[in-house]
């Protein structure tokens, strides 16, 4: 196994809503007598740090912004992540707060081997908004170590790993104080250092939980980790850093939705033919309907379009935030591929989602059969793309009459121009006394002496008589 570590120490400060102060910010979850646990790129300028004093730092800069802790805020903003990383593999978790792991051994062929994994994971958290550290480790515990202290770090092996950790010092193990107090005493100061006293010597002068770490660590003890769940609907919500008035400022919080639905998709293996778009302005909501001629996964084909209806549609009010939810998932919708490798069906149905989003919904048709065998009923306009729903298997024509037309009948013989070949039928239809539209005729195809074929029928009512109904190509 091959586990990746993502570890982002910006998430507490990140997961918070934007807000227009471009000054220093920092995040504190003790309020004015706590401690900073994250600072930003300003406020770190300025000599403010991590662990520093709310006091302290105020005193540095007085325009520091200091944010109170959002745990549940967080929480949003990791399941975001994951259900983005799902597109990478389906094991997957959140260690700790910061850190993220993803076991990507047996998806290292499918994306081109590991540096264009890290590649991709790097770009795509950086277009989410997020900072990240990597590393990568046969362990998850030497994962996630490597990407707080050592960032960048590869090791496929297991039996590389005593080499990479052994100088790191005992500071980068998450143990108690007392344990790295008293190793410190002993003058243990380096992981490696500690390998090399015996394991019985080690337990009695660190105890039997530092001998399980340090066994995590290394792989000679396994650590069971509760893999991320993905939800059974897409339902996301970002807020925006101020009110947006043009569908232009709306384009970098939906690209950042739909980037965590294509992720969210690819791990469920589902693709999407109905998401909806909440433009939220305070109280109401304005929804926006994406409706697809066939199921897509794909950020840059949602995208496209939700764009056309956007550049046609005028903001009824300032959004403050965007909620983005996937209505409708249809499993296994990779696309199909011929021989050739080119993608069957993409351009018909991309070509068909462009002129819906362009034109309007009601502008474009799909064409279905209906469950009704009466000409003229046996139709009907549907959503491009939608599967034939009629059950009518027999030879109909493409031209029909807007009125039947009644034929003169020689010795009960149709005639038109001249007396009619019978070459099929009949075919009874008979039907619609539960709407008003109810007929009885029995329908033929028959033959003109010039080789035309018509559609014609006979009325098995009291009036009977024979009729031209319809005119084949």
């Amino acid at each position: 196994m091959l586990w990746l570590a993502l570890h982002l120490p910006m998430l507490a400060l990140e997961a918070l809503p934007p807000t227009s102060d471009a000054g220093p910010r920092a995040v504190s979850s003790g309020g004015r007598r706590g401690c900073l646990q994250v600072v930003d790129d300003a406020a770190a300028s300025v000599g403010i740090r991590s662990g520093m004093g709310v006091s302290e730092a105020l005193a540095l800069c007085s325009d520091l912004q200091v944010l109170a802790r959002q745990p549940r805020v967080e929480a949003a903003a990791r399941e975001a992540v994951l259900l983005w990383a799902g597109q990478f593999t389906s094991q997957c978790t959140a260690l700790s707060d910061d850190c993220l792991l993803l076991e990507i051994g047996a998806s290292l062929t499918l994306f081109g081997g590991l540096s264009a994994v890290l590649r991709q994971v790097t770009t795509g958290l950086a277009t989410l908004g997020h900072r990240v550290h990597l590393a990568a480790a046969p362990t998850p515990d030497a994962a996630a170590l490597l990407a707080r202290h050592r960032p960048g770090s590869q090791v496929l092996k297991l039996a590389d790993l005593p080499k990479v950790l052994a100088p790191l010092p005992l500071e980068c193990l998450d143990i108690e104080v007392q344990v790295s107090e008293r190793l410190l005493g002993f003058g243990l100061r380096t992981i490696g250092e500690c390998r090399r006293l015996p394991p019985p010597a080690l337990g009695r002068r660190a105890g039997p939980q530092f001998l399980a770490h340090l066994g995590r660590l290394f792989g000679s003890l396994s650590r069971p980790l509760a893999m991320f769940v993905p939800p059974e609907q897409f339902n996301r919500e970002v807020a925006l850093e101020a009110p947006v008035t043009d569908s232009a400022g709306l384009r970098p919080p939906l690209r950042r939705l739909l980037l965590e639905l294509q992720g969210f998709l690819r791990m469920r293996q589902a693709g999407i033919q109905v998401a909806r778009l909440d433009l939220l302005s305070g109280e109401d909501c304005h929804p926006l309907w994406l409706r697809l001629a066939g199921a897509s996964r794909e950020a840059s084909r949602l995208e496209n379009l939700f764009d056309e209806h956007l550049q046609r549609w005028a903001l009824p009010a300032p959004v403050k935030a965007l909620r983005l939810v996937g209505e409708v998932l249809i499993d296994d919708a990779g696309p199909v591929r011929d021989l050739f490798d080119a993608v069957v069906g993409e351009p018909q149905a991309q070509l068909l989602d462009r002129l819906r989003a362009r034109l309007g919904d009601d502008a474009v048709h799909g064409i279905t059969a209906t469950a009704d065998h009466r000409p003229g009923l046996d139709w009907a306009y549907c959503v491009p793309g939608e599967e034939f729903a009629g059950t009518i298997t027999a030879l109909r024509p493409a031209w029909l009459l807007r009125e039947p037309q009644r034929l003169r009948a020689v010795a009960g013989q149709p005639s038109l121009d001249g007396r009619l070949t019978l070459l099929g039928g009949p075919e009874r239809i008979e039907g619609g006394w539960w709407d008003g539209s109810d007929v009885a005729r029995d329908y033929y195809i028959a033959s003109q002496r010039s080789g035309r074929r018509l559609w014609i029928y006979r009325e098995r009512r009291a009036r009977g008589g024979w009729y031209l109904h319809g005119l084949f190509a």
